[in-house]
Order: structure tokens, then sequence, then C-alpha cells
């Protein structure tokens, strides 16, 4: 069920706030001198993922994604050389949209600067295969995996190993 935007905000700042006191009671204890509530407020936007315009609806199990900048904020403020070589390398989801930006799903980043380990090996086997499709293949259900998705699969503990091999196979029934 999609929620309005006022209820889903509601829903996360409730879950939320408690984190938030114990996080600002800890820098405070600590002598940090919190921001302005705008400047915060501000900063925690700034980790929020960026709308995608127009995103086809076959692709909508791969939003919400993260911009270069986002990215890079969310591996512990990177540069974006370094994003670009983890793209390049296959250790990192990123699909280009026709503008040529650059998007990262939201969902492979474990939120402490870090791409969820147990994805890599199936990154680097979807390797070669065009970003979006390898992206739908994360998301989509599969016949191997009970009906569920790698990206769930790998999220209910699966293996990486034998996810990754289902991807190199995968990848080489689509190249035939």
């Amino acid at each position: 069920m999609i929620a309005l935007p006022e209820v889903y905000a509601e829903w996360v700042l409730s879950d939320l706030r408690a984190t938030l006191i114990t996080r600002f009671s800890d820098l405070s204890s600590a002598g940090v001198t919190l921001p302005a509530p705008t400047e915060m407020a501000d900063l925690l936007s700034a980790a929020l993922p960026v709308p995608t315009a127009e995103l086809d609806p076959h692709f909508a199990d791969l939003a919400p994604f993260y911009n270069s900048d986002g990215a890079s904020r969310q591996l512990g403020n990177i540069t974006k050389q370094a994003v670009d070589s983890r793209r390049r390398s296959g250790t990192i989801l990123a699909m280009q949209t026709g503008d040529g930006t650059w998007l990262y799903p939201a969902w492979q980043f474990t939120g402490n600067g870090k791409i969820h380990a147990a994805l890599v090996p199936a990154l680097r086997s979807l390797r070669g295969m065009d970003r979006w499709q390898a992206g739908v293949w994360l998301v989509s259900a599969h016949p191997d995996l009970d009906g569920l998705s790698p990206r769930q699969a790998l999220s209910d503990g699966a293996d990486p190993e034998q996810i990754a091999a289902l991807a190199t196979a995968d990848r080489a029934a689509s190249a035939a």
C-alpha cells in the first residue's frame, strides 16, 4: 500500500524521533555544538534518495535512487572519482539515464558507508550486462529461488556465491 506523502512522513518521523533524541543527546554530551534546526533538516534531507522523473514502470522496483552525490555520501563521503571507480569495477550498481546521469539504487547501501557485502559477488557476476537489465535481474522473482528475487534471497540470508552463480548462468543465457 502506498501512503500519502504526509502519512509516510509521519511514520518515518515517529520511527526516527527516538533515534534523533539519543543521537543529539550523545553529541551534546560530547560537547558538539548542534547546528540550527533548519541546517540539521537540510543535512538529513541530503541523505534522501532523489526523485526520478518519468521512470519506466519496468524499472520501478529498482527505485528509489541516489545520484552520484548521494552515492558518495552513502559511501562515507568518498570522492566522485572513487564512486566512478566502484561503478567501473562492478562493486556498486549504477544505471545511466538518457541524459547521462548516474543513478544508484538506494537499497544496495547499508547506511553506514558500505554496500551490502552479500550483493557484491552478484554485482561482479553481472558485469558486462546492461546495467538496467542487471538491476531488473536483481529485483525480479527468480524460479531457482522459490519465486524470491535475488535481492530478497540475499536479504533472507541466501548464500551470496549461489546467487552469483545464478547471475553468471543467467547472464550467459541472455547473451546466447
